[in-house]
């Protein structure tokens, strides 16, 4: 099993993150993505759980709860960042759970995909950081941060309901890792 280094990966990007958002000057996303690489790299420290894992069905359902509540609410409030928060604490301890009860390594397709997620992540940091740093360099020429980009695909109920719906299917694939039981 190749866990530990790919702990170590994602401890990795994390921190990279997190050190970008030092840069930005964004104090509560640094707490937040430094927090996140100290729970990601203690997971590794962990014993293995003794419960089951989720059931894909029980994960895709709370899935459509939790991804129509979010449709509702308002966008960048205080309900709405809850519960994006409540998700990210809740999908490393569900991973956990997972990864724990059936003790099989990653398949060769779980770790690719992980890879990818994890360079996606690094690229939009990295693309977050330059524009950062030339809207620094330049505060006259227009600097195009992520949110910037997708803002206008997310200012309907529908973009957002399709934008959430994929953030959540996603979400409860990668907590399963792809595998069908």
């Amino acid at each position: 099993m190749r866990r530990p280094s790919f702990t170590c990966g994602m401890v990795g990007v994390l921190m990279l993150i997190g050190i970008v958002q030092v840069v930005r000057a964004q104090w509560f996303d640094t707490i937040v993505f430094f927090a996140a690489a100290a729970v990601v790299g203690a997971s590794g420290l962990l014993p293995a759980s003794s419960g089951r894992a989720a059931p894909l069905r029980a994960l895709m359902v709370g899935a459509v709860i939790i991804g129509a509540a979010l449709c509702v609410l308002p966008r960048h409030s205080g309900w709405m960042q809850g519960g994006v928060i409540g998700v990210g604490a809740a999908a490393p301890l569900l991973t956990w759970r997972a990864a724990s009860a059936d003790r099989r390594p990653w398949t060769a397709g779980a770790r690719r995909m992980a890879a990818a997620w994890a360079g996606m992540l690094v690229i939009g940091c990295l693309w977050e950081l330059a524009q950062f740093i030339a809207g620094e360099i330049d505060p006259t020429r227009p600097s195009w941060a992520l949110s910037d980009l997708v803002d206008p695909m997310l200012g309907d109920t529908l973009g957002k309901t399709l934008f959430i719906a994929a953030w959540v299917a996603c979400g409860a694939f990668l907590l399963r890792r792809g595998v069908r039981r």
